[in-house]
């Protein structure tokens, strides 16, 4: 189910992006008048691109989303590891952090400066050293393989959490005077974060309550005015398992169908 939309206004005025400035060099100005045209393939339309989702909704970008289940036309060498990819004006860019990396450095959600993007940066890993800690309990959850569910939980899934986002708390924790994670406003960083609480909350939220600065945070994201038209269209998380699961599932085997241990395979190699 979607997070609580708290009514929460920004104290401080977000500043525009340093390509929408007017003084901005001709290369940067050049942004400004030259439309992107995007296509972000990937495997269900709630996935691990949704936090480049999160980006193109809330910087107003049309794009075409473009799933396995209406996507035929693949490419001889693809293979489950590319996904996702982002077609930008006819050249494919493959690598989830990459893809929202770029948007988010093209639309002012990266960071204001080198320290705080690299700070930015710094976020991004500890969400992928997680996304990467946790995803054999996620294979056994969404059913790709048998797993010891309760002992995989206890011994890896939960303290994996509590050690990354006891981290993150610590960055939520400091004072901002966007309410984000920096003081420059919200940036690509938040929206990874946020979408994997959202994630978490689902499955276990008994292990959120002990992070209240990433939950205010969590709830600050969702509550972007700039988000809600995506975010009343989106499919609830409650509906994603299903949806995810069995498109993987057939195009994985469809690729690899005499390889017994295809699944773990895509898992293993999969880009984030």
């Amino acid at each position: 189910m979607e997070p609580l939309l708290m009514p929460w206004l920004l104290i401080r005025k977000r500043r525009a992006p340093n390509y929408l400035i007017s003084n901005a060099p001709p290369a940067k100005r050049q942004q400004t008048t030259f439309k992107p045209q995007f296509r972000l393939i990937s495997f269900c339309s709630r996935d691990l691109a949704e936090p480049t989702r999160l980006i193109f909704a809330y910087a107003g970008i049309d794009y075409e989303d473009i799933t396995i289940e209406n996507y035929k036309l693949f490419q001889p060498d693809l293979s489950p590891t590319d996904f996702p990819m982002l077609d930008w004006n006819g050249k494919l860019i493959r690598e989830n952090d990459a893809i929202a990396r770029m948007l988010a450095r093209m639309y002012g959600l990266a960071g204001d400066g080198y320290f705080e993007q690299a700070k930015v940066d710094t976020i991004i890993a500890i969400m992928k050293d997680l996304s990467n800690s946790i995803m054999g309990y996620f294979e056994g959850v969404l059913g790709f393989k048998i797993i010891d569910k309760e002992t995989m939980f206890r011994e890896v899934f939960q303290p994996s959490v509590n050690k990354h986002f006891a981290t993150l708390e610590k960055y939520a924790s400091q004072p901002s005077t966007s309410g984000f994670f920096f003081d420059s406003g919200v940036t690509y960083a938040d929206f990874s974060v946020a979408n994997m609480v959202e994630l978490l909350n689902v499955m276990h939220p008994e292990l959120m309550v002990h992070f209240p600065s990433i939950l205010l945070l969590t709830q600050r994201v969702f509550a972007l005015p700039n988000l809600q038209y995506y975010l009343s269209k989106r499919p609830v998380m409650t509906e994603i398992a299903p949806a995810t699961s069995k498109p993987i599932m057939d195009f994985v085997k469809e690729c690899y169908p005499k390889n017994d241990k295809c699944l773990t395979y895509m898992f293993e190699n999969i880009k984030y």
